[in-house]
């Protein structure tokens, strides 16, 4: 804790300091609530899209015996095209958002191929989409809980750390001063006595 000087100026600036801080402290914990909050929600939207991936893989596994037969080949069936990325700014941290995503079907003859090809393609494009969102949903968690953690950081440096060690610098400094005004006061009530026993 650096040393503060023992003055009226000292006192006024620890003064000054101590009500920025705790003026400064309450919109900090807000923005900290309000991370925590969109942390919440982000994970709940990447808890939903991983159940959905799960579900779809899970109706999968109903296709592997289907796709065991060599004589279709899946591949090229859903490729994506097209990605775009955007950012959005959330309290001062910038989240990619998925702004447009284009996937496409590859070409297959519906008399040649079998018949549940169809199922199979909408299950590939359900999950290429849904895989996608996921890896963007994880990037927003992952830029939220290093904001959060930011944050907390500093509502902890202003309530845990700066806000008491202002205090304790301004008991100090009243308690100085005190000591200095009651011993002036002494001093004089000394220098008076010795005068009036001097002028007797």
């Amino acid at each position: 804790m650096p040393r503060v000087t023992l003055n009226k100026t000292a006192l006024k600036q620890e003064r000054d300091k101590i009500r920025l801080y705790e003026q400064y402290l309450p919109s900090l914990d807000l923005k900290r609530q309000q991370f925590l909050f969109e942390l919440r929600k982000a994970g709940q939207e990447r808890d939903a899209t991983r159940e959905a991936i799960s579900r779809l893989e899970n109706r999968g596994a109903d296709w592997i015996a289907l796709l065991g037969n060599e004589e279709f080949d899946p591949s090229g069936l859903v490729k994506m095209e097209s990605l775009i990325l955007g950012e959005q700014n959330l309290l001062g941290i910038k989240l990619p958002t998925l702004e447009d995503l284009r996937i496409s079907t590859g070409e297959y003859s519906m008399l040649a191929r079998p018949v549940w090809v169809d199922a199979l393609v909408d299950a590939l494009y359900e999950t290429a989409e849904l895989r996608i969102r996921l890896q963007i949903q994880e990037e927003r968690l992952r830029r939220l809980k290093k904001a959060l953690a930011t944050i907390t950081q500093r509502v902890n440096l202003f309530d845990k750390i700066l806000i008491p060690e202002t205090r304790e610098n301004i008991r100090s400094i009243q308690v100085a001063l005190g000591d200095t005004e009651r011993s002036g006061v002494v001093r004089a009530k000394i220098a008076k006595a010795k005068h009036q026993a001097e002028s007797f």
